[in-house]
């Protein structure tokens, strides 16, 4: 007699919840997305083998352009507006709490500081379009502009623990370069990173 063959029921699972779950977690990312603002110009840095990595927090940039427009940032909504008011204070000048806002957004800059409050309160489809003329690093002269010097040392003054990173272009000048490290070692600032692109490292290369 031949074996009675018992019917299978198709099982099934209830993916409710579990979809569930994964609209939940999408909608909690895409709400505490924080999304890195544009940089002022693009920068290509050269490439090396170092293994060394750019610390994440309390850091200042100071970006030099292949034609030799020099960029200025440092990282923290909150120290950026008191660099800012520090700023002020020492120019005379005052700035709105939108104006503050609006500058706090800002990565990095690259503009005179006559022509700043104007640029913060462009719409942003115009900022956009504005080719920025890059921080005055002029020492010499009858009327020497040397803002850089003065956006690293109010920086320090809202952030102490500051350390410094330095972003060149790999067609960036020297006499550009030299500017930049004249205006920190005017400050007894002779320590600093150098970001630069990553390399794979030679055959039999062994880091010390």
């Amino acid at each position: 007699m031949p074996a009675v063959k018992v019917k299978r029921a198709s099982s099934s699972v209830d993916m409710t919840a579990m979809c569930d779950v994964a609209f939940l977690l999408l909608t909690f990312f895409i709400l505490t997305a924080q999304f890195r603002s544009q940089d002022a110009a693009a920068i290509e840095t050269p490439s090396s083998i170092s293994g060394i990595k750019v610390p994440d927090n309390d850091i200042m940039t100071i970006g030099l352009g292949r034609d030799g427009k020099v960029y200025f940032g440092i990282d923290n909504a909150q120290n950026r507006i008191a660099m800012l008011d520090n700023i002020a204070a020492a120019k005379g000048l005052s700035f709105t709490n939108n104006e503050k806002k609006e500058f706090s957004l800002m990565s990095n800059f690259g503009l005179p500081i006559n022509q700043l409050k104007s640029y913060l309160n462009l719409p942003k489809e115009q900022q956009a379009k504005v080719t920025q003329a890059g921080i005055p690093t002029d020492s010499t002269g009858a009327a020497p502009s040397n803002e850089l010097k003065e956006w690293v040392y109010n920086a320090r003054k809202a952030n102490n623990n500051l350390r410094i990173a330095l972003k060149g272009d790999n067609l960036a000048k020297f006499p550009e370069f030299k500017n930049v490290l004249a205006t920190l070692q005017a400050q007894n600032i002779n320590k600093f990173n150098l970001i630069t692109g990553t390399e794979a490292p030679p055959a039999g290369w062994k880091a010390d």
